[in-house]
């Protein structure tokens, strides 16, 4: 089986990663514990789902979350209204409140044994993503796909952006394969899911060659 970990899983699983529930084991981690009930509720009779009610950062402790006029928008980090405020969608952003979370890094949970090895990550966290996957540390070296949520402007205060990213996951033989813009911004594209790939060069055993045809099915190539 696959070990999916999605971060940021309010809502539950994609369509299309539920479609293959029974060859893949999903970690999903919401630290909202009304959401997180929803989706042990939602998935009540699988038991290869686990749902972990934390959140993910590149250092553990308690943070900030910023609370938002659309639940979409929630996030670590500020909105930038600098950026945003030339668009309609800027009144989504407003922030209405704010809770603190305990955030981990991955890799100390995994070294504690509370999850699993990554093979699969999705991550949609509205600006986090560079410090979540950092938070992975090492054990990005064994993933064979990851698909998050990308910005080429930062929407949110102190952001990476996309070539940040594509920095990153290179480093650890993830190659961008696939861009879909996400039409929030009035035409403009500011935002897109991006999908990476284990490079071809780097999958050479026959089940990471395997698991990369799979993944790269799933993502629709």
């Amino acid at each position: 089986m696959l070990n999916l970990i999605d971060v940021g899983g309010a809502g539950g699983l994609q369509g299309k990663w539920e479609a293959r529930l029974g060859t893949i084991a999903p970690t999903i981690f919401e630290p909202n514990t009304a959401e997180a009930e929803k989706i042990r509720d939602k998935y009540r009779g699988h038991k290869d789902i686990r749902v972990v009610e934390r959140g993910l950062f590149n250092v553990s402790g308690k943070r900030t979350l910023h609370l938002t006029h659309h639940w979409g928008c929630v996030s670590l980090r500020q909105p930038n209204f600098e950026f945003l405020a030339k668009y309609p969608i800027a009144k989504q952003f407003k922030v209405v409140g704010e809770k603190t979370i305990d955030c981990h890094r991955y890799d100390e949970l995994f070294a504690r044994g509370e999850v699993p090895k990554p093979d699969v990550i999705k991550i949609d966290v509205q600006g986090c993503e560079y410090e979540v996957l950092e938070g992975f540390g090492h054990l990005l070296e064994g993933c064979i796909g990851i698909e998050l949520e990308a910005h080429f402007y930062p929407i949110y205060r102190e952001q990476k952006l996309l070539h940040d990213l594509i920095g990153l996951l290179g480093s650890f033989g993830l190659t961008l394969v696939r861009l879909s813009p996400i039409n929030h911004f009035e035409g403009d594209i500011v935002e897109a899911d991006a999908f990476f790939l284990l490079s071809r060069e780097k999958a050479k055993t026959q089940e990471e060659k395997t698991n990369r045809t799979l993944v790269a099915e799933v993502y629709g190539l």
